[in-house]
């Protein structure tokens, strides 16, 4: 009767280059001794048609040794040194790859706006952005985005970029010029139904402004585009420059100017995309 595989585990084993048999009949072998073909091919749930293919395929990627006398029987390769070449032949095949790739010609079409549709596209964008500063970086981020984009900013801060980050929440970094602009966020986010506008310019000529929401979808512009970068950066200035103006403001200072005409109407509510 096949045993119970984790799935998971199947397609952990997939993307290291395991097929869907290779990968069941590597997981019956681990940890029973020798088998039969037979005895895999029961317990991986791989057809008899299949399974001598199989650990034929197996033996030549070096994941099972094989005994030849009567009868074959097979033994798994202990997964951590399966696991170990990997690795190394996975670092070795990256590094040559970057190797070959970095001789390549590169023409670069400066300017152009490219259109992010996923966190999962727009986080790494974040990290390349910051990764590649050199000198400065400006940035705007939440406390919802600090577990994924603060550690960046961190680390640029460590490597001597000088990192200015305005904070809407309570979060906070170690290294970086931090500005508290908590009660900024709590106002932006009753504009802005839940919608938070994320921001890192890199050297003042490389972006990502990102919008994440509790009921819109992730989206963010990537840009090298001189415009967008300069008025990213202006942004962030100007909500770090406010908060600090109305720091220095009494409480009943603070109440007439939010009184005033132009205030009320800058500091309406924003209609919602999903309204």
């Amino acid at each position: 009767m096949p045993m119970t595989i984790d799935p998971e585990l199947i397609n952990t084993l997939t993307r290291l280059g395991f097929s869907q048999y290779e990968a069941q009949a590597y997981i019956a072998l681990v940890g029973r001794g020798a088998l039969t073909g037979a005895e895999v091919g029961r317990g991986a749930g791989v057809p008899p048609s299949k399974i001598y293919e199989t650990l034929g395929r197996l033996e030549s990627k070096g994941a099972v040794l094989v005994n030849r006398s009567e009868p074959v029987r097979y033994l798994a390769v202990p997964h951590a040194e399966l696991l170990a070449v990997a690795r190394s032949r996975f670092e070795a095949d990256v590094f040559a790859a970057k190797e070959k790739l970095d001789d390549l010609p590169v023409q670069e079409e400066l300017g152009l706006v490219w259109s992010l549709r996923s966190r999962q596209t727009i986080v790494p964008a974040f990290a390349r952005v910051t990764a590649g500063a050199e000198r400065r970086i400006f940035a705007g981020i939440w406390d919802e985005e600090m577990d994924e984009i603060g550690p960046l900013l961190e680390q640029a801060a460590a490597r001597g970029v000088e990192t200015h980050v305005a904070i809407y929440g309570k979060r906070t970094l170690v290294g970086p010029h931090t500005y508290d602009l908590s009660e900024c966020g709590a106002s932006a986010r009753l504009r802005l139904s839940g919608r938070r506008l994320a921001v890192v310019v890199a050297d003042d000529n490389e972006t990502v402004v990102a919008e994440f929401g509790d009921r819109t979808p992730d989206q963010a512009v990537l840009t090298t585009n001189a415009v967008t970068c300069l008025l990213a950066v202006e942004y962030i200035k100007a909500d770090v420059s406010g908060r600090l103006l109305i720091n220095a403001l009494s409480a009943s200072e603070y109440q007439r100017l939010l009184a005033t005409p132009d205030m009320r109407a800058i500091l309406s509510p924003a209609v919602s995309q999903a309204e």
